[in-house]
């Protein structure tokens, strides 16, 4: 019994030896790959190295076709398309991302490619690098693509014929090679108008079509679609039209369209047309600078020969002394040199007026702008005047001109007249008429400077500059919020109607009558606003002020109903008179006024009637 107590203790000694070694073992093996792992992390190895400006090709797949690019000197053409509009950055910035790529860790004796996607690899880059010897073959290296690890963000790449080894690179190595083709294409640039004040006109053909116009003389817009033209909110208009010079593509689609039909632009979904003007060269200007210069030269020859005549003349004068022909001869040679002079400053000046005369003229030019389907990506195909490439531009600044119709730019003022050309304004407020007329009158001062004095009257009395000028520009500034296009019929009498004469006599009228809670319609011809009710309440306002005023300058203190009826009703037959006041004192006590068109026994047998009233 002992003996098999002491070899069961044995064997648990022994035992917890081996278990012991074997720990110690496995912390051991742990610790060693610890370490090369460390080491391998430190490490790098070179995959492929060489100089931009030795390859001479790259051969990669783009849109599941192999396509190579190659150096022609120092320019990248596509090899079977020579036309092809090669974007040389990319090409070159792909060129610089395979010139050298280095593995921060190597797996060797690879037996399976497909655990790394390189049995089927996803891309293979082909470089074809200059030969160092002078008379050496190229030298093609050749790298196949595998999965990414996405962890690293890292590729498995496998190179030319050994597939034992793989290594990991970094992916800034590879994406510039997993492109479409259009990506590889060189943009044209979106032809903007440098100077969008030169821009005449702007029309849209669509499912909303309109033309706007500027009217040359007075650069006014106008905006035309199914209704008549109209004017056009010149903010509105402003912001389009300066759009035009910052216009750009988004990306390119196709750079060789052979069918139309398949981005919508057989059939435009909109065809944007506009007219402007460009700065070129005058060749008619340069032909005549020629002309001129032809000119100069010959007015220097001209002097030329007149200083050599001068000089025979000299010569040939046989009675003059020595010293008298020595100052001659001095003479003359400062005369030479002085004509050289002038000949030499002459062709300068001719040079420097055939530099300086370069002139340029201005020419009408026209963008056209074919919009068709829209992309996967918020945008729309376009093709721009003759090019047959085919862009996507986003729908954003697209739609800013498509998606609008002529009322979008109607002009929301809803009547405009100059002070500067009023001649007259009557206004009916309320029932009662009042008319304000404007007088100009121009002195000159000891200077003679010209000095313009304006005044007004409301009803014949004098009225207040600022007061009148207050509700004027309430009047004229008045902007709607909408327009009705449906017919409208006023419910009642209109509140307030103003009727503007200009100097020249054209003629313009707005009546303000309740719309709504919220809107009063102010009606112009056949047009109907819709106008903020505060808005027209203000207005009102300022002319209740108007009126108030015209009363203070006539002294009157009597109340608004014995002072308005009889001068209202007379000032709009006879706007230029003044209300005329009675001398007679009973007259005054009973507050009457008298019409200045009554007749004086009128206006005695008023007196005695109320003098025996009395």
């Amino acid at each position: 019994m002992k003996n098999k107590t002491v070899k069961m203790v044995l064997a648990v000694v022994v035992l917890g030896v081996c278990c012991g070694a074997y720990a110690g073992v496995k912390t051991y093996v742990a610790h060693q790959e610890q370490k090369e792992s460390e080491e391998d992390s430190e490490e790098s190895t070179t995959v492929f190295t060489a100089s931009t400006d030795n390859i001479k090709s790259l051969d990669f797949m783009v849109d599941d076709t192999e396509t190579t690019f190659e150096k022609d000197d120092d320019s990248w053409v596509k090899k079977d398309e020579t036309d092809f509009p090669v974007n040389q950055t990319t090409l070159d910035s792909a060129a610089s991302a395979i010139a050298s790529v280095d593995s921060d860790r190597v797996l060797e004796d690879v037996d399976d490619l497909s655990e790394y996607g390189l049995d089927s690899p996803s891309n293979t880059i082909k470089i074809v690098t200059k030969s160092d010897e002078e008379d050496g073959d190229d030298i093609t290296t050749t790298l196949y693509v595998g999965d990414e690890n996405s962890s690293t963000s890292q590729y498995y790449v496998r190179k030319d014929d050994d597939e034992k080894t793989v290594y990991l690179i970094d992916s800034s190595c590879v994406e510039p090679f997993t492109k479409s083709l259009n990506d590889y294409a060189q943009m044209e640039d979106f032809p903007a108008i440098s100077n969008t004040d030169t821009i005449t006109k702007i029309s849209v053909d669509g499912d909303n079509s309109y033309e706007l116009s500027k009217d040359e003389d007075t650069s006014i817009w106008s905006v035309k679609g199914s209704e008549d033209e109209e004017k056009a909110d010149s903010a509105t208009v402003s912001s389009l039209v300066s759009s035009f010079g910052s216009m750009a593509y988004s990306s390119l689609a196709d750079y060789k369209c052979d069918d139309k039909s398949k981005y919508g632009l057989d059939k435009p979904y909109a065809t944007i047309t506009v007219d402007y003007q460009e700065e070129v060269a005058d060749d008619d200007t340069q032909d005549d600078t020629t002309a001129s210069g032809e000119t100069a030269d010959e007015d220097a020859s001209s002097v030329e020969e007149n200083s050599d005549d001068a000089e025979q003349d000299t010569e040939s004068d046989e009675n003059v002394n020595e010293t008298t022909d020595e100052t001659s001869e001095a003479e003359d040679i400062d005369s030479e040199e002085a004509g050289d002079e002038t000949s030499e400053n002459s062709d300068s000046a001719s040079d420097d007026e055939d530099s300086s005369e370069e002139e340029t003229k201005m020419a009408d030019k026209q963008l056209t702008i074919l919009v068709g389907n829209e992309t996967d990506d918020s945008s729309r195909y376009v093709m721009v005047n003759d090019s047959n490439q085919v862009y996507a531009m986003s729908t954003d600044t697209l739609s800013a001109l498509t998606d609008k119709s002529e009322e979008d730019f109607w002009d929301m003022t809803v009547s405009y007249v100059s002070l500067n050309s009023l001649g007259s304004l009557k206004v009916n407020y309320q029932g009662s008429d009042y008319k304000v007329n404007v007088s100009r009158e121009t002195s000159t001062d000891d200077d003679g400077n010209d000095t313009e004095t304006v005044t007004y009257k409301l009803n014949g009395s004098d009225l207040d500059e600022t007061t009148f000028t207050t509700f004027y520009n309430k009047l004229i500034n008045m902007t709607a919020q909408k327009r009705l296009t449906d017919k409208y019929e006023p419910d009642g009498d209109a509140e307030l109607t103003a009727t503007f004469t200009e100097e020249d006599g054209d003629t313009q009228e707005v009546a303000y009558y309740s719309y709504d809670t919220n809107y009063y319609a102010a009606v112009v011809d056949n047009k109907v606003y819709l106008v903020n009710k505060m808005n027209v309440k203000e207005l009102f306002t300022a002319f209740e002020s108007v009126v108030g005023t015209e009363e203070d300058s006539s002294d009157k203190t009597d109340s608004d109903e014995a002072t308005t009826d009889d001068t209202k009703s007379d000032s709009t037959d006879m706007p230029g008179e003044s209300i005329e006041e009675s001398d007679d004192s009973t007259s005054e006590t009973a507050g009457t006024t008298n019409d200045s068109d009554t007749s004086e026994e009128e206006n005695t047998d008023s007196q005695e009637t109320d003098s025996t009233e009395e």
